[in-house]
């Protein structure tokens, strides 16, 4: 519902990845991002922080709907709407329904029926064993610091240069830091890459065009 399983889907609010943060929000719950990396399309880390932040709305609103509200459109808008109820309402995400953004009002629901189809696939139409066509790669990981561009380690290794970016998602132009990173890779290949490093050329820095000064 948040991203429509797009590793590098990106909003408007440039929110980012699968769980859709925005870069503070990201910060908060512990997903590094500078030039090399940006752990919101890290899948693993950015679904850890995505619990991690849920856990922390449920602790403030107490209803899973609400809380679903307030992960679509921040719990500050929601707070405002529930401190402008007169009534004595529960707070519960249908009774702040009218008053919430169009965007969120419509987000609960989708959410909801999104479970409804994976419970009873077949009741609505769905056939989500033949849907699945991606399989895990098993992976391991190696820890390294040189820069290095990931087709050139993929060739070494005997691995499409695809796997490696699918593993290494967080990785903003698919080129290792100049710092310690642990890469994952195909398991089974972690000799192969350690023996083959030092032959692998080194990458220049990302993030803009080489100036060469001519008199």
């Amino acid at each position: 519902v948040e991203s429509g399983f797009k590793i590098k889907a990106l909003s408007r609010a440039r929110a980012l990845g699968l769980w859709q943060f925005i870069p503070s929000t990201g910060y908060k719950f512990g997903l590094k991002r500078d030039l090399w990396v940006d752990e919101r399309m890290d899948v693993e880390k950015s679904t850890e922080a995505a619990i991690a932040y849920l856990k922390e709305l449920h602790s403030i609103f107490g209803d899973w709907l609400t809380v679903l509200a307030a992960y679509n459109c921040g719990e500050g808008r929601v707070l405002r709407v529930i401190s402008r109820q007169h009534m004595n309402y529960l707070d519960n995400f249908w009774d702040l329904y009218v008053q919430l953004p169009l965007e969120t009002a419509r987000y609960v629901p989708r959410f909801i029926a999104t479970l409804n189809i994976i419970k009873e696939p077949g009741k609505y139409g769905f056939d989500l064993e033949r849907e699945i066509c991606e399989k895990a790669v098993p992976y391991e990981t190696v820890i390294i610091s040189k820069s290095m561009k990931l087709e050139d380690i993929a060739s070494r290794i005997g691995e499409p240069t695809e796997v490696l970016a699918q593993l290494n998602s967080e990785l903003r132009y698919k080129i290792t830091p100049d710092s310690v990173y642990t890469l994952k890779i195909p398991q089974g290949k972690s000799n192969m890459l350690i023996s083959a490093i030092d032959a692998i050329p080194g990458a220049k820095k990302p993030g803009g065009g080489e100036w060469v000064r001519h008199k």
